[in-house]
């Protein structure tokens, strides 16, 4: 979730294009960003970017509703008219990759929506998704916490065991529908739903069980 207000580069077109279908619907969106996200610094392509990591709070002012959604943009700003109403038009589509469908299908039921690192380390594999799903190469990389913090190292360890989760195929948790939001202005954003059956309870214990022994690890890799 970039504060700066760029405009979206090639490489972030390219992400948009993995996941880009024919909209189904326009609705008017208004963002309010998670207080408890993280901060961190990545290099995107050789250029250091600021970006801060969390989850998004969306009022859906055309149907009255309100739902949880993660960037689903690394690049790209959120557009100063998706902050207050009347918003801005967002238009939906379904279609995302095999990874990012197996992250949510993998990993979105074990968070705890009160844990700041726990959701920073999803929205930081989510990103990495739309890349090469992995923290240390690729067009995104050297994935550094502002401060350093106990939290932000946290959600690092957690980022890099969902990534590694995907890559051995891990059971899935949950399943889930996946719908884009999309604008040109302002930061796309994924929104996930219960498909069918049913979708287990976040298993808090799961990122806990993570353990300090995984902060030293990360502390190196930063090192």
């Amino acid at each position: 979730m970039n504060h700066s207000f760029f405009k979206k580069t090639a490489m972030a077109l390219a992400a948009v294009g993995l996941f880009a279908s024919a909209s189904a619907q326009a609705d008017s969106l208004v963002l309010e960003q998670d207080i408890n996200s993280l901060a961190f610094t990545v290099n995107v392509g050789g250029v250091q970017d600021d970006v801060v990591a969390g989850v998004f709070n969306v009022n859906n002012l055309t149907s009255g509703t309100s739902f949880l959604a993660f960037c689903f943009e690394l690049l790209q700003g959120v557009g100063v008219g998706a902050l207050t109403p009347p918003g801005l038009e967002f238009s939906a589509g379904n279609a995302v990759n095999a990874n990012t469908q197996a992250l949510f299908n993998q990993s979105y039921a074990t968070l705890d929506f009160n844990d700041a690192s726990a959701l920073a380390g999803f929205q930081i594999a989510l990103w990495e998704t739309l890349d090469d799903g992995n923290l240390t190469t690729g067009n995104y990389q050297n994935w550094i916490g502002d401060t350093g913090s106990f939290e932000e190292d946290l959600a690092l360890l957690v980022a890099d065991t969902f990534l590694g989760n995907i890559a051995a195929g891990a059971p899935a948790t949950g399943n889930y529908k996946l719908t884009s939001w999309l604008n040109g202005s302002s930061q796309d954003l994924i929104q996930a739903t219960p498909a069918t059956g049913t979708v287990p309870e976040p298993a808090t214990a799961l990122l806990g069980a993570l353990g300090l022994a995984g902060i030293a690890a990360v502390r190196r890799r930063k090192a």
